[in-house]
């Protein structure tokens, strides 16, 4: 289930917020410590989706910062007003505590921990401690510092759920995000997910449409293959929507997560036995090649590896930046014997240089950083050249440098004068769609290929190597150009 915080300061907004929480939210939590004057029987009334009353204290993350006596007569209110739930602290001295249960009626009381610093190392004994008090529902809110971190929440939910117990478990801030949308799968009694960004009540809250309708947490079950992003940062990948989106349109048990990773020997270590399959980004491309049980013939020339998979419990790594690449050139045109003017010597260049020489292409390299293109030049086994040298003298041109990249959309690698018509113009960059150099490639009659189309390509071949069944290649664009243009 999702439950959508209501963090309004008036009755009337609230209202208006508890309204629109409705299309998304299983439950509502009204937080009280956040309202001036909370008419809790009003607010109530005001929806027929059941309500959690929360008046949450400083020390704890919220906002109320009175004596313990009269946080806790609010929740007493809210239970003679109806509340479906009440949630109160682990820190709420005995005696109050004793107060809610006697006077709890059909209200359910949510006993709940929260460190806003870190996962305490006595975790486990909180949880213990939690279990002797009698409550229903027993809430953990904690910070993680590293993705590991998740992992000690995972465990409390499948001792709480071996136990019957009803819990609500999960991470918060960047670190803690793939909790709060694995724990309702795993077996947490719900999530919390914000009516929208900038309305989070806590770090790390997701808004509650993407986690219904992207991650689908109330529809996937325990089952659930998990794939996902390996990378720091992961902030700004599509992937999540590119995959999740087209699990959805094949009817899949998948879901695909951002993992924020620090230490990649641990977190391979630690999660090799939660996921199917990954996408690998900066700056662990070929940092998790010794980490590899299989790696791809390409994928070691190229020395770079954007793709895992588990086999037969062996962990399986390939790039399929370089196949998206070749398949997004040869729709347009037969590499055998073509010259191939490549522009930049990084990471990108690398993947795609090894994968058009392997289709017979001859290659010459040009980078800024000329000791960068002597040494892909020497890996490659091909030579390097200058603009100036290059002159004309080639069938495709790829542009593998950041030159163009948003923001600094008016800047290109090649001048137009120095296009031909009938050439092969690839831009490597995605975002603008169409940069400059495509658009004045295009202008002189110059055949054009996007970076989104690399981009969508190795999406495909990774969702069917992981899946088995043929990605849907058109969605996956759409979602994309969609994403880029917003």
């Amino acid at each position: 289930m999702i439950c959508v915080p209501i963090t309004s300061k008036t009755v009337s907004e609230a209202i208006y917020n508890i309204k629109k929480a409705e299309n998304v939210a299983d439950i509502i939590e009204l937080r009280a410590d956040y309202l001036k004057n909370p008419d809790l029987k009003v607010l109530l009334n005001s929806t027929q989706k059941p309500v959690i009353v929360t008046c949450r204290k400083k020390y704890e993350g919220g906002l109320y910062d009175g004596d313990e006596k009269g946080r806790v007569d609010i929740l007493l209110n809210a239970i003679a007003a109806g509340a479906d739930y009440v949630d109160i602290e682990l820190s709420t001295p005995e005696p109050l505590l004793e107060d809610i249960k006697k006077k709890q009626a059909e209200t359910r009381l949510i006993l709940s921990y929260h460190n806003f610093k870190q996962v305490p190392e006595d975790l486990q004994t909180i949880f213990d401690r939690m279990l002797q008090k009698g409550c229903e529902i027993i809430k953990i809110a904690v910070m993680a510092n590293s993705i590991e971190d998740n992992l000690k929440i995972f465990d409390i939910i499948e001792q709480a759920k071996n136990k019957k117990i009803n819990i609500i478990a999960f991470c918060m801030g960047e670190y803690g995000e793939i909790s709060r949308i694995l724990s309702p799968i795993f077996g947490s009694y719900l999530t919390f997910g914000s009516l929208s960004r900038g309305k989070e009540s806590a770090p790390g809250q997701i808004p509650a449409d993407i986690l219904k309708n992207i991650y689908r947490v109330n529809e996937l079950n325990s089952n659930v293959n998990i794939y996902g992003l390996i990378g720091n940062p992961v902030k700004e990948s599509m992937g999540y929507l590119i995959h999740n989106r087209s699990f959805v349109n094949k009817e899949l048990n998948n879901i695909y997560l951002a993992f924020l990773v620090n230490a990649l020997p641990s977190f391979v270590s630690c999660y090799r036995k939660y996921f199917k399959g990954m996408s690998v980004t900066m700056p662990f491309k070929e940092q998790v090649i010794p980490l590899l049980d299989e790696i791809d013939g390409t994928a070691k020339k190229i020395g770079a590896v954007n793709t895992l998979q588990i086999r037969d419990g062996k962990l399986f790594g390939c790039n399929t930046d370089c196949s998206g690449a070749v398949k997004a050139l040869e729709e347009r045109i037969e590499l055998k014997g073509k010259n191939v003017f490549m522009i930049g010597a990084g990471g990108a260049a690398r993947a795609i240089g090894f994968g058009i020489m392997e289709k017979g292409a001859g290659v010459y390299i040009f980078d800024v950083d000329t000791l960068k293109a002597d040494s892909l030049a020497g890996d490659l086994g091909c030579q390097t050249t200058s603009v100036e040298s290059i002159g004309s003298n080639f069938e495709i041109l790829i542009n593998c440098s950041p030159v163009g990249m948003q923001p600094n959309v008016d800047q290109t690698p090649f001048s137009k004068e120095r296009l031909k018509k009938g050439m092969v113009v690839f831009d490597a960059v995605y975002n603008p769609l169409k940069t400059r150099l495509l658009r004045e490639a295009e202008e002189i009659g110059c055949i054009t290929i996007p970076g989104i189309d690399l981009f969508v390509n190795q999406a495909v071949d990774q969702f069917e190597l992981w899946t088995g069944e043929k990605a849907p290649k058109d969605l996956m664009r759409e979602i994309v150009i969609e994403r880029l243009s917003s």
